[in-house]
């Protein structure tokens, strides 16, 4: 885990193709808390359950290294007109570059 300058925890995912991988939950309007299994040096696989966001809307920031994934087109064209996207879980949202 990381720390934010106002000192809230957030997940540093080390991967094995993409680096390192930060995953920070953000509570939007009428979020209560935002609950994560806090697991240090654990393995994760894709879709495994991180923690949860109790009560209301919510997002997720995912940032990768650079040169490391490429966004998907609509995410890009979307974020350029000023929309956002809905994203659902196991939806994919970029590809790794390849080298």
């Amino acid at each position: 885990f990381g720390t934010s300058p106002s000192g809230i925890g957030f997940p540093l995912l080390k991967t094995e193709t993409l680096g390192t991988v930060l995953m920070m939950e953000v509570g939007a309007l009428m979020v209560g808390k935002i609950k994560n299994h806090e697991q240090r040096n654990c393995r994760v696989c894709r879709g495994t359950e991180k923690g949860m966001f109790e009560f209301g809307g919510s997002t997720v920031i995912l940032m990768t290294e650079p040169g490391k994934v490429q966004p998907d087109e609509d995410l890009i064209r979307n974020t350029e007109a000023g929309y956002e996207t809905l994203v659902k879980l196991g939806e994919q949202v970029g590809r790794k570059i390849k080298v």
